[in-house]
């Protein structure tokens, strides 16, 4: 894959702070341009450059003005914004030496199915927990899958943490469907303890959020939640209805948070 220093690939530039839908369909629509292009997906990277000033600020000076992300790079040169790709004349010949490159590994050839299908908006079968079988089954689960294979490079949090055991006594863990800056749906858990919140995957810890942080919390129906904090990625949750309930509880009570209008909560602190 394409690392954030390499001057052989493309780089489609983002920043989640600044992440919208029509941002995330633009991401999906460029990933499948270029694979259109006969472009190898293992040249293609995404990075998550909110916390990388020095890129943001090679941006800024290319651009000549705000710029709009997704941004690109192409073979270590700044190109522009993703939203002018599929109208430029110039591409194919700026695209001409990763066009139909060969990449020496077998991977390459196993992972064809998955890219295939992502390019024909074909479903691919999701594995998701018995428990909570929400019915992600659209587009973004083929590029989810796609994406697993090391499309996307998650160079600010390369570092995991082994979980602790629960202690039953004072911890909750629930299951939940997370949506991330760039919209992939992560299977989840989610442990509360009595003084942090811990993003669990794969027995390893993601993220650990603290209640202290936490500015606001947000029910936008029955089995989502959105939880702000405070110099960091909002956390949109999607979770069973008595889950919900739970987080919610245990959130406000922890984190004091008191009710600002119909399915709103905000800390104490900012009123």
């Amino acid at each position: 894959m394409v690392e954030l220093y390499d001057t052989f690939g493309i780089k489609i530039y983002v920043d989640h702070n600044k992440t919208t839908i029509k941002g995330i369909d633009l991401q999906k629509k460029l990933a499948k341009f270029f694979l259109k292009k006969n472009i190898p997906h293992s040249l293609i990277s995404i990075f998550d450059i909110a916390n990388n000033f020095e890129i943001q600020r090679r941006i800024k000076e290319h651009s000549k003005k705000i710029p709009r992300y997704p941004y690109i790079e192409i073979n270590g040169q700044l190109w522009g914004e993703g939203i002018e790709v599929e109208e430029s004349e110039e591409m194919d010949e700026i695209l001409k030496d990763l066009i139909n490159y060969k990449i020496q590994a077998t991977e390459e050839q196993e992972n064809n199915s998955i890219v295939d299908a992502f390019i024909a908006g074909n479903t691919m079968v999701a594995v998701q927990p018995e428990t909570l079988s929400i019915g992600y089954l659209d587009s973004g689960l083929n590029l989810i899958e796609w994406l697993s294979l090391g499309i996307v490079s998650n160079i600010w949090n390369p570092w995991a943490i082994p979980t602790q055991p629960l202690d039953k006594e004072s911890d909750f863990e629930f299951d939940v469907i997370r949506t991330n800056w760039y919209g992939r749906h992560q299977f989840r858990k989610y442990r509360f303890t009595p003084s942090e919140i811990v993003r669990i995957n794969s027995q390893s810890v993601k993220a650990t959020l603290y209640y202290k942080d936490i500015q606001q919390l947000d029910q936008t129906n029955k089995k989502n939640i959105i939880i702000k904090i405070l110099n960091g990625e909002d956390q949109y949750i999607e979770a069973l209805e008595d889950d919900i309930n739970k987080m919610i509880e245990i959130i406000t009570s922890r984190a004091y948070l008191v009710p600002n209008g119909e399915n709103q909560w905000v800390s104490k602190i900012t009123i």
